[in-house]
């Protein structure tokens, strides 16, 4: 027998980093807790299946879903949100002869003029996409620790993603200081089991940086929280999302512990 199939439409108002970050309620799901499924996530124009476990029920209304989600899956449930539904104006017009199968044209792109002659082809995304970060790699490769300071302090999304997987602890802290960064790039550093202590308390204190989901979560997954960090991260959370913290199992007991006693006291 195969695995549950639980299926969830993925709405506008639903921020896609919630999905990214490992947790979704479902209304109307009714398997039961630790039970393993698939989750399929249907958008606009695609659908894409994760595997997922059930780890908290609320009675009749539904489940909380801890999701597994690789690099793959993150990058399409991005695109799937940003996809408009497909309109009347994207439909062929009524004719009488058969027409050629229609394809759908992404949003994003600019329609191409008809070209007398056939263009040579261009290098896909993806491989323009690869030189451009082998050429960033390579630039940023062999910086001194002044240098590597610098960048991190100052440099573009593209430099600072580079930089942290060549440095590592080294720039975090500069990293961490660069008004640019972003929630995933924060909520990256975050995750580090070896983030010191103190840099941990620089995240929690930011309150901009707490509002985002993925970020809380990334702080709450790491083992070198102390338990002052831990409440404070958790008074934020929504009680749906505080009960998915009580009872999911990629958290550290301390942080189960915390929420379990969080929802003790609010009865």
């Amino acid at each position: 027998m195969g695995r549950p199939i639980v299926v969830f439409e993925l709405v506008d108002d639903l921020p896609v980093a919630d999905l990214i970050a490992g947790g979704v309620f479902v209304v109307g799901c009714t398997l039961p807790v630790n039970v393993d499924c698939d989750l399929v996530v249907r958008g606009a124009r695609d659908e894409v299946v994760v595997p997922a476990r059930v780890v908290w029920v609320d009675g009749e209304r539904g489940a909380g879903l801890q999701l597994e989600c690789d690099a793959e899956v993150k990058q399409r449930l991005a695109v799937m949100q940003a996809m408009p539904a497909i309109t009347v104006d994207e439909l062929p017009d009524a004719v009488d002869e058969p027409e050629p199968p229609i394809e759908l044209i992404d949003p994003f792109e600019t329609p191409a003029e008809p070209a007398e002659a056939a263009a040579p082809a261009e290098p896909a995304e993806s491989e323009v996409e690869r030189k451009f970060a082998l050429n960033v790699q390579q630039r940023l490769r062999g910086l001194t620790l002044h240098q590597q300071l610098k960048v991190a302090r100052h440099g573009e999304m593209a430099e600072r993603i580079v930089l942290e997987r060549l440095y590592g602890k080294n720039v975090w802290e500069a990293l961490l200081h660069n008004p640019r960064l972003t929630g995933p790039e924060v909520a990256r550093i975050a995750r580090m089991g070896t983030l010191p202590r103190i840099l941990l308390e620089l995240i929690v204190g930011n309150g901009t940086w707490l509002q985002i989901p993925e970020i809380r979560r990334a702080l709450l997954a790491n083992p070198r929280m102390g338990t002052d960090q831990i409440l404070r991260v958790l008074r934020l959370l929504p009680k749906p999302e505080l009960k998915l913290a009580a009872g999911a199992t990629a958290y550290p007991y301390a942080v189960r512990d915390a929420a379990k006693r969080m929802l003790r006291e609010d009865k």
